[in-house]
Formats: structure tokens, sequence, C-alpha cells
């Protein structure tokens, strides 16, 4: 949480924090400034002092919504003075202006950076602006950083605004299932009112106008796939592929409200009917998503939850990640993952080594057990996404029923 960062910083032995780049997909500055749009901005910290945002004087209104203290970089860094100074060099005046920053924000010791820039661009500019900064130290993290940490748990406000995600995204996926049964069947195949066989690409198409309708945005390309191609859990589905009776669909949608805060919802559907096939493993997948669902609190450690899950489907006869490590069939992945600003934040619900974690209120994670034989032609998951209160006990945010087979009107006949 934003209460734990001099903590965080004081584990670390940071003496101040740097964020850098854009807002938008910047974990770190939306985090702290609420998903404000911002060009260009820069955030400070010095450990036990508050939050500075430099911003441009266009976004002047935008800035001041945050409520951090802010410094307006356009009447004390004139960008056009930093160049003139440099003789136009874009990276010395990027550097001269960073430096005096620096200074006048009283930022020295060792001091994190983090945030989005290209990879180039910030090894240019952080190398050179070190050399002006003899006194202090430039340091970065991979992995565990500082705010994948503070952001693995929620306060109050970050899960209210993950609630009106999961209520949303299951508005649309209500909608667009009502978009499917709206359409006649001819030969098993659904067709539109012209006649012409209806796509993936088109009900894409439909999901996302609806999506759009209620301020959500689609970051990533929405899943959804059918038959063979959803037996590869990430395949996004072939937009000329037409929808058929009887396939099994995996309709995996993860948007974000905008404030940055995404929610992620699987559910697996037949149009129509299912074979005897897909409904045993459909039974399977759901009963070890109930099992989980009812095990998951606040104190258990994340690879528990795994282990119940492959201890599950390996006594159902499935191949797993653990049996066949790499393989395509079977349950090939961990059961879940962390959820907040970006899709996949921390915890993990994986028995990789090293993972300690213990769950803890706060924690908001997806749980999405599956089975995928894309050879045989089909693939099933579940997958809802859940909070765990101050109370230690869990909130499910997703809101969609799990029936398997979606019924349809009456065929057409040629």
């Amino acid at each position: 949480m934003k209460q734990e960062l001099d903590r965080l910083m004081a584990e670390r032995n940071l003496d101040a924090l740097l964020v850098i780049g854009d807002s938008p997909g910047n974990g770190p500055m939306n985090y702290l400034t609420g998903g404000a749009h911002l060009e260009r901005a820069l955030l400070v910290k010095r450990r036990g002092a508050p939050l500075t945002l430099i911003h441009g004087a266009m976004e002047r209104d935008t800035a001041a919504a945050t409520g951090l203290r802010r410094v307006d970089r356009d009447a004390h860094y004139n960008a056009f003075r930093y160049l003139q100074e440099q003789n136009g060099d874009p990276l010395a005046a990027q550097v001269a202006y960073l430096a005096d920053l620096f200074q006048n924000e009283g930022l020295q010791g060792r001091i994190g950076v983090y945030g989005n820039y290209d990879a180039g661009a910030a090894w240019a500019l952080l190398g050179q602006l070190q050399k002006r900064l003899p006194d202090s130290e430039l340091v970065g993290e991979f992995g565990d950083s500082l705010f994948a940490r503070a952001r693995e748990t929620k306060d109050a406000a970050e899960i209210a605004e993950m609630t009106n995600a999961g209520r949303l995204t299951g508005i649309v996926v209500g909608e667009v299932q009502d978009f499917l049964r709206s359409h006649q069947v001819r030969d098993e195949v659904l067709v539109r009112p012209d006649g012409e066989p209806l796509t993936v690409g088109q009900v894409k198409a439909f999901l996302r106008s609806r999506i759009l309708s209620y301020d959500l945005t689609e970051n990533n390309d929405t899943i959804f796939s059918q038959g063979r191609e959803a037996g590869v859990p990430h395949n996004r589905g072939t937009a000329t592929e037409v929808l058929r009776l009887g396939q099994t669909i995996i309709f995996d949608i993860f948007p974000r409200v905008e404030s940055g805060y995404y929610h992620d919802l699987t559910r697996t559907w037949c149009l129509g009917y299912a074979t005897d096939e897909t409904y045993a493993l459909y039974e399977q997948v759901k009963e070890i998503f109930d099992r989980a669902l009812s095990t998951l609190r606040a104190g258990i450690p994340c690879r528990d939850l795994q282990t119940l899950t492959l201890n599950y489907f390996e006594s159902k006869g499935h191949p797993t990640a653990r049996t066949h490590p790499g393989g395509h069939n079977g349950y090939v992945h961990s059961l879940g993952h962390g959820v907040g600003l970006d899709i996949h934040e921390m915890p993990n619900l994986s028995v990789a080594a090293g993972n300690a974690t213990l769950l803890a209120p706060g924690h908001v994670v997806s749980v999405e057990p599956g089975l995928y034989y894309p050879e045989k032609g089909y693939g099933v998951r579940i997958e809802d996404t859940v909070a765990l209160l101050p109370d230690g006990t869990m909130h499910n945010l997703s809101a969609f029923a799990y029936d398997l087979v979606v019924p349809m009107g009456k065929s057409l006949t040629r």
C-alpha cells in the first residue's frame, strides 16, 4: 500500500525515489497519481517527505486533482532555456534539468529509479545523469521491486475500484452472450441477419463497442478462441473463424477502469450443446475451482493452492506442469496471479522456487484452473478475480454465471 513507501524505502536503503515516463502503461506513475493522464511528468520523493509531482503547465488541472505537492515544470524548468544553454543537445538539456531538479528537491544518497522509458534512452540519460551526481547513486531493482511489493496489497479505495471493474466486466460478458444468442443457426453455424456466418472478429468488434460504452479500456486483445484454438491458453482466436455449435469457447476478458485497475474473468461456453467429453472436463475444472475458492483465505501459502490443483488434476489422470514440464496438454499453468494496475502482479499462486508468500488482507488474485487438449479440439478454463478483505475472508469481485452451455434459438432451414 502507498502508506508503506517509507518503510519499504528504508528496507531497501533508498534515500529517495524518481519515477519517470508518460503515464500510459506506467504502473508506478499511475499508482501514485491515481491514474492521472500526464505527459513527461516526474514524481520525486525523499524518505520521510511527501511525494512531489513535476508536471507541464498544460496539465496543471489534472495535476491539481491528484492532491500531491506540485511543481510546474514549465515555470521552474523551462525546456527551451535548457536546450539553448546546451547548444540544442536534447540529452544534455534533459540531464541538466534533472540535475537542477535533484538539487532543488534535496534528492541525494541512494536514489531508486522507476517508471516506463525506452530502454536505450534510459541507459543514456541515467548514465549521463549519474556523472553529474558524484555524491549520489542511481539504482534500479529487478523483479521484487519496491513498487511491486507496495502494490501487492490493495487498500479500501483500490478494492472499490476493482469491485466496480468486476461489476462492469460482468455486464459486458452478459451483453456478449446476449449478442451470440440473438443470432440464428444454420447447419450448426451462427448466421447474421444477412445470412452470412458470424465470425470471431465480429464478436470482438461488438465486444469492443460495449467495453467503450462503459468507459472501460481493452489494453490487450481479449481472448475469444474456439475449438482447437481454445486448447492453447493464450490464443486470442482467429478473426475469420466462424462460430459453431458444440465447440468450446474460452472467453478471457481483462478490461480496466479509468483509474487503471484491471479485472480478469474467464468463462468457457459451448453454444447450443456440449459433448459428454466436454462436460466431463468442465465438471472437473469447476470442482477444483470451487475447492480453491473455499480454501482461499489469509494465512494460506500461495503455493499450497497450486499444489492442491496439481494433485487434483493428476488424480484424474491429466498431465500437469509438474508431471510434464513444458507440455501442451492437461493443466499447463499456475493457478493464478495478482491483479491490479497490471493484469499480472504479485502474488503468484504458483509452486515456483522461492515462493514463500502467504495470502494476506489486501491481496487481489485471479483463480483460473484449466485443462487444454488442442489436438482433441478443446480447452476449458474458469476464472474469477477475488479480494481478501481486512478480516482475512475472501470476496469474489467477478459477477457472471458459470453455465457451460449457452442456449441458442431455433435453427434455420435451407
